[in-house]
């Protein structure tokens, strides 16, 4: 397999031994202290509910009751805190396996389910379970009129005089109906140039018509259903797609589930069960449901269906003024399609779920299309979840950090779960698809830190594979990081779960607190885009790069849309909705607001709020009916905002080939809005979050860089406080500093830093070692290495210098190389031992006495009394 080195270059695997240490920064503390409150005791034993779940596959529903339970033990072993249950289609790669394939909400699955139920309660441990299996929800039981519903637009040009004889529904779409066949000419400057050829249709499928002279094209509008599948679902739920536009049909869909596992755990599934989850919203396709131009015409007062073939229909050559128009048509039809998913689909699933004593568990993205404004699709649910990918960095330039994709779905999650007032937010994480085997524990902790300082305060991780374990090495395999036993940094998994759980805990038990309010412009994408999530993710450019921007100046920020602005209070300069509250509204390339947006705006801006517009002011309403006097109206109300030349709102212009974060340190300065910490040397790998709980201020700090060490000072708002650190690795607690002068922080590569700000006074501050350069010994070897592969024999080197495994060696080596020899030291006081650059894992024993464990970051071990005078022994184990 594809694989990094273990050890590289003096000093590899081991390195230089300092003889005497010099006061630094580091993590390296000497005076402890411990809390007797609530939020230090869940910080030092998080709960379940904050320690990480598994995405647990049932891999083809092949599953027993006796290996669930073994299964889930294995899991609690390595600090999960519960499981999504999701059953799983296998890939076709798996042939003549073992174990019966049950069928899902059987009698023989849910006594399966009951058993896992039963066991994670031993464990204290919780359950979540999928609706359906694989996604989105759907199955071979349902009806023809209860499947996923689309109208689609071929687009061919003629060039007339001709008689045309076409055959149309074979070539078009076999399963579906013709709707309209339309004839315009290659401009169009009206709806009404349109020719109605449907007529000349013979036989359901021939087209015998005459065209005129000129250039045209025919358009052929056709409706299908039934033309998408649950994505690798399991037996029983596999089969097409559900008409999620259908309130009758999801109903009925979700009560198949609930009238057979309600019976199975005593009446509710609430006694057995935490949350019900629907995961991404992919129906790609399904922009129609039986009723649809009905609901157009009673919302919006005009039929959208003469309209249909251009908008489905790509690009048109037109004027400007009918251009605008089918703009304005778009809007309205894809605000129907997001109001009808939230009323048919969205608030249906979770009303269910409150009626049958769970919470609602909701990705509100998907692909290739978003089917609502993103933070309303995230407001609806108990908890919202984004997700985040390993080696695969996603869209935005400022995302990409070593290959994670970690933001736009997280803040949008957390941005609404900070809205509502939400506890949990979770986020489908480490999902893995490309690196497979080379997820790391340090990889994770760098994706962790991102995930935490965009909001999320739960992981789902993606995900473990139901195995037996007499199933050939390595294993079932659906998707995720290979978590499994096999895995070679198993055993070390607990390390990184205590680490996230109490980062987890301690964001769950406080409240996040923001200065900035991101407005994007939905409207002008729904109007130009429809809801395709490309150009959402990507306009403008800059738009979900900006609370990055801001987080490194020391400001926290979340994104909100017009039913916030809308339904948010303004008092004495603040934007109040929920229980937050900011101070600044920035307003990203906006040109079309409605007008109870507007007027928002406005009366923000009275109350002295201030607004950021960024390039652009509204000068437009984006829908249909009565556009120019709503254009009007919202031209009046945006010059009313601008007209007094009020301090308090700006215009600036900014240019993408420049800095962002330099271009927003500038006008948050320029606009006197004071940050959460005040950091001296913004850096684009340098992040924070801040949080309040119990009095106390709460500042987590983290370098996603691998390689550079980042160096700053921060200065906090308040002066008589102490700032403790909490340390998410042990739960140790010792004090840092006082926040009478600013701190100066060094955070090493991959470093995390949390501090609590606190009344209590300390007695003394923690003393801080790192290596002094000066007076290291560099421990040469000869290195006796034994290689203990996960599979296959062992077998030993004898090294006389460390070499890097990636250029010369076992090139392809999973498990664990234990590396050995011996040193003669005079001195042994005060010491401390680097390992160098270590991949990845480092566990340190000196003379038979563990000096500790590192997975991340710099391989430092601090030395008390484990050296001897004279010979040592030492043994790394990687």
């Amino acid at each position: 397999m594809k694989r990094r080195s273990f050890l590289k270059t003096i000093p590899i695997g081991l390195g230089a031994m300092a003889l005497s240490c010099d006061r630094k920064k580091n993590k390296f503390t000497d005076q402890l202290r411990s809390f007797d409150d609530s939020l230090y005791h869940n910080f030092l034993h998080p709960k379940a509910s904050a320690r990480p779940f598994y995405r647990w596959w049932w891999n083809d529903n092949r599953v027993t009751a006796k290996e669930v339970r073994r299964e889930l033990q294995v899991m609690a072993q390595q600090g999960a805190g519960g499981v999504e249950i999701n059953p799983i289609a296998l890939p076709d790669i798996y042939k003549d396996l073992a174990g019966e394939k049950l069928t899902w909400l059987s009698r023989e699955w849910n006594q399966v389910l009951l058993a896992a139920v039963d066991e994670a309660q031993k464990l204290e441990m919780i359950v979540d379970l999928i609706v359906g299996t694989g996604w989105p929800f759907g199955g071979k039981f349902l009806s023809d009129k209860e499947t996923i519903q689309g109208i689609a637009v071929k687009v061919h040009t003629i060039k007339g005089p001709i008689s045309l004889e076409k055959e149309i529904n074979s070539d078009e779409n076999p399963a579906g109906k013709i709707m309209q066949i339309k004839l315009f000419p290659l401009k169009i400057t009206a709806i009404d140039e349109g020719i109605d050829l449907f007529f000349h249709l013979e036989k359901g499928r021939i087209l015998r018509v005459d065209i005129p002279r000129g250039e045209w094209n025919l358009y052929i509008v056709t409706w299908h259903n039934k033309f998408r599948d649950v994505m690798y679902g399991a037996q029983g739920a596999d089969g097409p797609a559900l008409d999620h536009f259908n309130k009758a049909a999801v109903e009925k869909y979700l009560r198949r589930m609930s009238d057979a596992l309600n019976p199975l755990f005593g009446g509710s599934m609430g006694k057995a069960l935490r949350a019900l989850f629907c995961d991404s919203i992919e129906l790609e396709g399904a922009n129609w449901t039986t009723d649809m131009a009905d609901e157009f015409r009673r919302r919006f007062g005009y039929d959208v269906e003469p309209y249909l073939p251009l908008l489905l229909g790509g690009e048109i050559e037109t004027d400007a003024n009918f251009a605008d128009t089918l703009r304005r048509v778009k809007f309205d039809f894809s605000t129907l399609l997001a109001e009808l998913f939230m009323n048919r689909f969205i608030l249906p699933y979770h009303n269910w779920c409150l009626q049958n004593g769970v919470v609602s568990r909701y990705q509100a993205y998907g692909h290739p299309w978003l089917y609502t404004d993103l933070l309303d699709g995230y407001l609806a649910p108990d908890i919202p979840e984004g997700d985040q990918w390993l080696y695969n960095a996603g869209w935005v330039k400022h995302h990409r950090i070593d290959d994670i994709r970690y933001a736009i779905w997280n803040k949008y999650a957390s941005s609404a779960g900070h809205l509502g007032g939400k506890k949990i937010i979770s986020c489908e994480a480490m999902t893995n698809t490309r690196g497979l085997w080379e997820a790391t524990l340090e990889y994770m902790k760098q994706a962790t830190d991102l995930n935490i300082v965009g909001g999320i305060n739960h992981f789902i991780l993606h995900g473990f594979n139901y195995s037996p374990p007499d199933a050939e090495f390595p294993g079932w395999i659906r998707f995720g990081a290979y978590y499994n036993e096999n895995n070679t940094w198993w055993p070390y998994l607990r390390l990184w779960s205590d680490y996230a759980a109490r980062l987890c805990q301690i964001f769950q038990d406080s409240h996040y607190k923001a200065q900035a309010a991101i407005l994007g412009p939905t409207p002008d994408v729904w109007s130009e885009h429809g809801l395709d999530r490309n150009p959402w993710n990507t306009t403008p450019a800059y738009l979900h790069d900006l609370w990055q921007a801001l987080n490194h100046h020391g400001y926290c920020s979340d994104y909100i849309n017009a039913t916030i602005l809308r339904n948010a209070t303004f008092a004495a300069g603040k934007l109040h909705f929920g229980p937050m509250s900011y101070d600044l509204l920035i307003c990203c390339d906006i040109h079309s607001v409605e007008i109870e947006t507007a007027q928002a705006m406005l009366d923000f801006a009275e109350s002295g709020g201030k607004i950021l517009f960024v390039n652009a002011t509204p000068r437009r309403s984006p829908g249909f009916l009565d556009a120019q006097k709503n254009d009007a109206l919202v031209q009046e109300i945006v010059k009313r905002l601008l007209a007094e030349k009020r301090d308090n709102v700006q215009l600036q212009h900014y240019d993408e080939n420049s800095n962002l974060t330099a271009w927003m340190g500038g006008q948050l300065s320029r606009m006197h809005i004071a940050p959460a910490v005040q950091i001296s040397n913004p850096d684009e790998r340098l992040f924070m979050i801040n949080s309040a709980a119990e009095g106390r201020d709460l500042f987590f700090f983290c370098n996603s860089n691998r390689a550079r060490s980042i160096e700053f000072e921060a200065t906090f708002a308040d002066k008589d406080k102490t700032a403790w650190e909490w340390d998410a690795e042990t739960g140790a607690v010792s004090a840092w500093a006082t926040t009478a002068r600013p701190l100066k922080i060094e955070l090493k590569p991959l470093q995390s830093l949390l501090l609590v700000l606190s009344d209590q006074p300390a007695d003394e501050f923690a003393t801080q070692y790192d290596m002094d350069a000066r007076t290291s010994v560099e421990i040469k070897g000869p290195w006796h290495v034994e290689f203990k592969p996960v599979k296959g024999e062992s077998f030993h080197k004898v090294l006389t210098s460390l070499i890097d495994f990636a250029a010369a060696g076992p090139k392809n080596f999973a498990g664990t190389a234990i590396y050995k020899t011996q040193f003669s030291l005079a001195q042994t006081a005060n010491m401390m031992l680097d390992c160098g650059a270590v991949h990845d894992i480092a566990k340190v024993i000196l003379n038979g006495k563990p000096l500790g464990i590192r997975w991340w970051g710099e391989k430092k071990f601090f030395i008390r009394d484990e050296l001897v005078d004279g010979v040592n022994q030492l043994e790394i184990r990687v």
